[in-house]
């Protein structure tokens, strides 16, 4: 007996294809086959994987069968083939690889987000680790001394599973998770010379990828000040060079809501040795590189979660018949169907306009501008499109009714994974702060008016009038914002507005990628939908409206 091979997640995607063809230029073509690869296979043997390594989680084995303290992680065999997927796929490679800076060009976040994105699909637990072995990497090549890039990056970058080094980022504390200036992990021994060797005491609350081989870790320097200005940024390896554990132990793995495939745990670090990359008043700012970063992928697995979730409803409502026809020829449904997709595709376009500024600024290339631009999305986009994809899902398990949230199914597992996107690398009101502190500091207002009224010029003539119109109010808006003292409460609200605005105007611009009939339509649907001038649709959604918005 023969299973039906599912069509890959890329070449069924023409937004995603444009979006990168776009990014990437020449070098797109050399790309292609990757991509498509991966997009194959994470709908056939990856999603298969996924399901079973959620059912079938990772356990702390804390000693052998001598009584030696090892603290290791028993992985089940499906979690093992989605790392040689994803680590061998080329997802953090493409950005670090010499390998294959042919499939990048100038555009190596371009390549790793698309395969990230295909990925998360299938399975957004993994895609975590993912983005800790990124972090890890990044944060070395711009700060690590040569010793320390040459021992660690390279395996960190390996697609070989048998060299391979994966990171991870212990930061949080039982005092203090967003309030990192709460952090009293110490840090005991030391000049201050960037590369020496300390040693770190203390205890950290949330650990993902607990077992990782390369961990960025924030700790206080003894003597050093109260705050963030008083941390340290190290690296702190999970074995030392002799072979040997290093001084911390895993005291358990959290049972979690979601992203069960892989452990998140509690460490006790007793003398653990590691090296420094940036001592107080550098540290957190050093690690913020790397935040920034995980909230990218966060937003990318956000829209991998959404578009997870619109391909599992489209299926369903394709075959299940009810009442004598199709349930997606049900014009509720349809009307459903066609917000999630427009949703997604929005959603999708909004996301790659950080990746496209992200990779003009690793690449030397981006204004003043364009940074500023980058400081204010990368928190919008976090925060957005993570709340999107809860709700998005949720519809989804909906659209499946019964079965939808029975686990022999795959959107009861997508629901549960996607309501960490509104979590991790800060919650909702942390990003709003964040986003409103770029607002007062770096005038961020500014460059996000400016490029939604640039975009709004390459939009119909429909759509621009109303985004003006809509614009206006929230220029006004934050005016009386800003001559609020107790005017916090509304930073939300604010952040909402101009959220939607940016993301409506960017799907209907050629300039990134989009632009096409179907984008419009998803962008005014969108647009219609979270910012609507009048509670009744004027509009009829058609079942081959969701097609074309889906897949076209």
């Amino acid at each position: 007996m023969t299973t039906t091979r599912k069509p890959g997640w890329f070449e069924g995607e023409a937004a995603l294809q444009r979006l990168l063809s776009r990014q990437l230029g020449g070098s797109f073509e050399k790309a292609r086959p990757r991509l498509s690869r991966m997009g194959e296979r994470a709908a056939n043997e990856g999603a298969v994987w996924a399901h079973e390594a959620d059912h079938q989680g990772p356990r702390l084995v804390t000693h052998d069968r001598t009584g030696a303290r090892v603290d290791e992680i028993d992985y089940h065999h499906s979690y093992r083939a989605l790392q040689q997927l994803g680590y061998g796929g080329g997802i953090v490679a493409a950005t670090y690889d010499p390998a294959l800076a042919a499939e990048r060009g100038q555009a190596p976040k371009a390549l790793t987000f698309g395969l990230g994105y295909l990925f998360a699909q299938a399975e957004a637990g993994l895609f975590c680790p993912i983005c800790m072995t990124d972090g890890a990497a990044r944060l070395l090549v711009k700060f690590g001394t040569p010793a320390l890039k040459e021992r660690f990056v390279p395996r960190l970058a390996s697609t070989d599973m048998e060299r391979l080094f994966t990171g991870a980022m212990f930061l949080t504390e039982k005092a203090g998770g967003s309030d990192v200036g709460q952090v009293a992990t110490v840090a005991k021994g030391g000049s201050g010379t960037p590369g020496e060797a300390v040693k770190l005491f203390g205890d950290k609350w949330f650990c993902s990828n607990v077992d990782a081989d390369v961990i960025m870790i924030l700790a206080r320097p003894e003597g050093a000040g109260p705050g963030t200005k008083g941390l340290g940024l190290y690296v702190l390896p999970r074995t030392l060079e002799d072979g040997r554990r290093n001084g911390f132990r895993i005291d358990r793995i959290k049972d979690k809501l979601g992203e069960r495939s892989f452990p998140t745990g509690e460490v006790t670090l007793d003398g653990a040795e590691a090296y420094l990359l940036g001592g107080p008043g550098q540290g957190f700012h050093q690690m913020a590189e790397m935040l920034n970063l995980s909230r990218l992928y966060n937003a990318i697995a956000s829209v991998g979660v959404m578009r997870r979730s619109v391909l599992e409803a489209i299926d369903w409502a394709e075959q299940r018949v009810a009442f004598g026809k199709k349930v997606i020829e049900h014009p509720l449904l349809t009307e459903t169907l066609l917000d999630l997709a427009s949703e997604q595709r929005v959603a999708l376009t909004w996301a790659f306009r950080g990746v496209e500024l992200m990779d003009k600024l690793d690449g030397g290339t981006a204004t003043e501008v364009e940074r500023r631009t980058l400081r204010i999305l990368t928190p919008l986009l976090k925060y957005v499109l993570g709340k999107w994809a809860v709700r998005i899902a949720s519809e989804g398990v909906e659209v499946l009714a019964g079965n939808g949230y029975i686990e022999d199914w795959p959107m009861a597992r997508v629901l549960r994974d996607a309501q960490v996107l509104p979590i991790w690398e800060g919650t909702t009101n942390i990003l709003v702060l964040d986003a409103f502190r770029a607002l007062k500091k770096e005038g961020a207002h500014e460059v996000l008016f400016a490029e939604v009224e640039r975009l709004a010029k390459e939009a119909p003539s429909d759509v621009q009038s109303r985004v003006g119109a809509l614009l206006d109010e929230t220029k006004q808006a934050l005016v009386e914002l800003s001559q609020d003292p107790r005017g916090e409460h509304a930073f939300r609200d604010w952040t909402d507005r101009a959220a939607v605005l940016w993301a409506v105007t960017a799907t209907c611009a050629k300039s990134t990628g989009a632009g096409t009939e179907t984008d419009l339509r998803a962008a005014r649907r969108v647009l219609a939908r979270h910012v609507p001038m009048g509670l009744l649709r004027k509009d009829r959604a058609t079942v081959d409206d969701v097609r074309a918005v889906a897949f076209r």
